[in-house]
């Protein structure tokens, strides 16, 4: 149909008033035009259409129209199912006790909020969220823990989403969502009130955790993050580009946690300074930069420390170090880019923010 079409359309386009006294180029848009086969025109009997119609009425539809739509039509649900949605903009999974909300925010200023009371109507919504979402990016602030429940447990339906955000989370609710995650999410934020000290190690063992290009721990109380991390990268000769950061309290770590990290590996030290620490791993290919985030704001005795890893090339040159660590402090903490040098940190930094670390 559309190539007949396609090809009437360039007949037309080459005919002029001189052209319309050749009688072959008219008998032969004639004979197109008799063949060409006109699609029905289907009104509102969704009964009536074909599927293949029908799929494609679906791809269309926003979240609350296909939910309606499994309402309205259940002997076709598994159709309405079977199509993917992308969700380009914010969304939210968050709850407390029993209860579980979804917010998704479009980009045309459209908004869906589906509030559930039900805690196993909740999780099958959020299974059926992992079926149909392909996600840009998901904020999860979960305190109920879903592990307990059968439906969420049960299901090994997987979260396809590329940037993925925890805050006031649960940390069994965390780390299962970390496993329900689909290969290939770029970015994953341990954010605010999670507190994650005690199950550190059992999180670095998480397959999304180990190939993520880049993840932050928002606040860490103790001192073992760093070489932990490191030495998950080593074992799993993670690539180049491998980022991690995370910020800790300077007055309640016990050491210093960048002085442990050099001590931990003293024998892979390549080269050291004030504020950097370069190591080897079992790739001769690859070395671990570690940078203490330091400048005219944040300063070597500031009560706060922020940290970078990255897994470099081990023919990168220390001239090729990014001594601007403003960029990357203010991705973990944006907070700081309101802070310049010469304010009274006491007085002016949200100490709400920061109470956790």
């Amino acid at each position: 149909m559309a190539s007949d079409l396609e090809n009437l359309t360039k007949e037309f386009e080459c005919l002029s008033i001189s052209h319309c006294r050749m009688l072959p180029n008219f008998k032969k848009v004639t004979r197109m035009i008799k063949g060409l086969s006109i699609n029905p025109i289907y009104e509102t009997n969704w009964c009536d259409m074909p599927a293949e119609i029908k799929l494609e009425c679906i791809e269309k539809m926003e979240l609350n129209e296909r939910l309606s739509l499994r309402c309205t039509a259940k002997a076709e649900r598994s159709l309405v199912d079977s199509q993917k949605i992308k969700f380009d903009s914010w969304n939210n999974f968050y709850g407390r006790e029993e209860e579980l909300n979804f917010v998704h925010g479009g980009d045309s200023n459209k908004y869906f909020c589906n509030e559930l009371k039900d805690m196993d109507e909740a999780v099958k919504f959020v299974n059926y969220m992992k079926k149909i979402g392909v996600f840009e990016g998901l904020s999860f602030s979960l305190e109920h823990p879903l592990i307990d429940n059968e439906h969420f447990a049960g299901d090994d339906g997987l979260f396809t989403v590329k940037t993925v955000e925890f805050s006031y989370c649960n940390v069994d609710n965390m780390i299962a969502i970390l496993r329900k995650i689909r290969s290939g999410v770029e970015s994953i934020d341990i954010g605010l009130s999670c507190e994650i000290s005690d199950e550190l190690a059992e999180i670095l063992e998480i397959p999304q955790i180990q190939d993520v290009p880049y993840w932050h721990i928002y606040s860490y109380t103790g001192t073992d993050c760093l070489h932990k991390v490191a030495q998950m990268w080593i074992d799993r000769n993670s690539k180049i580009g491998s980022t991690f950061q995370t910020l800790t309290n300077y007055y309640e770590t016990i050491t210093d946690s960048f002085e442990e990290f050099s001590d931990h590996f003293a024998d892979r030290i390549v080269s050291k300074s004030e504020k950097r620490v370069r190591i080897r791993t079992n790739n001769p290919d690859c070395h671990i930069l570690l940078e203490l985030g330091v400048n005219e704001v944040v300063t070597i005795d500031f009560f706060i420390q922020f940290f970078r890893f990255m897994v470099i090339s081990a023919t990168m040159k220390e001239s090729e170090y990014d001594d601007n660590c403003k960029k990357w402090i203010c991705y973990i903490a944006p907070e700081m880019q309101v802070y310049t040098a010469g304010h009274n940190y006491t007085s002016t930094l949200n100490f709400e923010i920061f109470r956790k670390l």
